[in-house]
């Protein structure tokens, strides 16, 4: 079942903390103790960072607490880094004490058998009894970029942007995380769900939905305690912000192994392709094509239509990518007689090519004004999204300010594949992504894309009431 309402505040404010404590810190290197500690320190966070541990009287420059209780007024989260017996005392003491919400790191809980079970269950009645939210357990923990809070027990490097991980797994997670990130795409968020003991996937939803930071949900799921609940909740969500899902535990095999990570039974998952379908939540087959479609939806906005145009002046990558889009519905219609007379008078009567859609400039396309004035031309052409392939030559210069101008002339999405090696794209990767020009280094990865903007838009087409956001 979702949370009461009173929890629900009570998660909000938890998640936008301005006072953490962190229950069990300790000073060596290596301990679960020390990661959450560093993280908060060594992010933008604002806030007060309370260590507690008995142990010692300063942690890493901050006073270290002999007890939670001490603390006054009580903080707004507390991270508990103790293992699982003493973390569900140190949860009932800080309901009590009137700590708004915990995060329980330790694992061992009904992912360890009976006797987890056991204690599960006694966490879930305590955070019921005293209404307060328990992220967790057996988790990384939570962080939200924004605001510099940056709580999680295990390297992460990213930057505040458009998008919020919410994982049961914290492996799985933080791949997603560090995809996004080589993707030049930052976080709003990172979650750690875990058990899901108390906070559950839809708790999540419905608590960051109408966060203006979060443009899109990309969630990593082993199985649902309450499918229907999440059902209706994503439902109610996906009209108004995408939710791209990877979706682990397709054959059985592998749902006997969840059991023991998370505690989940991973279920039929014709089930689960069925349910994402018709809530509109769009599933990814990777990590990294989770981070591939999360990008493009929290950068684009969706289509209008299904006719595509590409452009390019090496035929083979858009080939690649045609395979792919055409598959997903996509159409390239011919261009007019007129276009084609016009990219003839740019290009030069005596090239030798035969022009079509895909649009393949061959030779005089790498030049950059060349290319920018084809592009230009073809805005007025009546497609409702393009592929732009570009083929990087350290001695030629990347058309970025031309292709900026591109996207500040129209709302039609379009993506860029930039094909050059990651090593020598970084620095325009970056540059690109800046300039809003969403930016990919495959042909695959370009297609994956269009292709989840192409899936976003059917869905909003056929969904009353939907909004499409400016970033869409």
């Amino acid at each position: 079942m979702p949370i009461s309402e009173v929890m629900r505040n009570k998660l909000k404010r938890a998640l936008a903390a301005s006072r953490v404590a962190l229950v069990g810190a300790s000073p060596e290197q290596l301990s679960v103790g020390m990661g959450a500690l560093f993280n908060l320190l060594a992010a933008s966070f604002q806030g007060e960072v309370l260590p507690v541990n008995p142990k010692y009287k300063k942690i890493l420059g901050c006073t270290c607490y002999p007890s939670l209780e001490v603390i006054d007024p009580p903080p707004d989260l507390a991270i508990l880094l103790l293992n699982q017996h003493a973390a569900v005392e140190m949860a009932e003491r800080a309901a009590k004490h009137g700590v708004a919400a915990v995060t329980i790191v330790a694992g061992g809980f009904k992912e360890f058998g009976e006797g987890g079970m056991e204690l599960e269950a006694r966490l879930r009645q305590v955070a019921e009894h005293y209404q307060m939210p328990v992220i967790g357990p057996n988790t990384l923990g939570f962080s939200s970029f924004h605001k510099g809070l940056h709580g999680i027990f295990w390297h992460l490097d990213t930057v505040p942007g458009p998008v919020a991980v919410i994982s049961q797994s914290g492996g799985v997670g933080l791949t997603i995380a560090n995809c996004l990130r080589d993707l030049e795409c930052g976080l709003s968020h990172f979650i750690g769900a875990g058990n899901c003991t108390v906070v559950d996937f839809e708790d999540y939803l419905e608590v960051l939905s109408g966060q203006p930071e979060v443009a899109t949900f990309c969630l990593f799921i082993e199985g649902l305690k309450n499918p229907r609940g999440f059902f209706e909740c994503a439902r109610r969500m996906a009209p108004h912000k995408p939710i791209v899902a990877y979706k682990a535990g397709k054959v059985e095999e592998v749902g006997r192994a969840t059991v023991t990570h998370t505690g989940s039974l991973t279920g039929e998952y014709r089930t689960y392709q069925a349910m994402f379908r018709q809530a509109g939540i769009l599933e990814a087959a990777s990590s990294w094509d989770a981070a591939v479609m999360s990008k493009a939806l929290s950068m684009l906005r969706p289509p209008a239509g299904n006719r595509l145009c590409a452009l390019t002046f090496t035929a083979g990558p858009s080939i690649v990518a045609m395979d792919r889009l055409l598959a997903s519905g996509w159409e390239l219609p011919d261009l007019s007689a007129s276009a084609g007379v016009h990219i003839r008078s740019i290009i030069g009567e005596k090239t030798p090519v035969d022009l079509q859609n895909p649009v393949d400039l061959t030779g005089p396309g790498f030049l950059p004004h060349t290319y920018a004035s084809v592009l230009d031309m073809l805005l007025f052409e009546p497609f409702d999204a393009y592929f732009l392939a570009w083929s990087y030559n350290a001695l030629i210069r990347i058309p970025i300010a031309e292709l900026e101008d591109f996207r500040k002339a129209t709302d039609k999405p379009f993506v860029l594949v930039l094909l050059a090696p990651e090593r020598e794209a970084r620095p325009y990767l970056k540059d690109l992504n800046a300039r809003g020009i969403c930016t990919y280094l495959t042909p695959e990865d370009g297609a994956t894309a269009l292709n989840a903007l192409l899936d976003r838009s059917r869905f909003l087409e056929r969904t009353p009431g939907a909004t499409i956001l400016p970033s869409q």
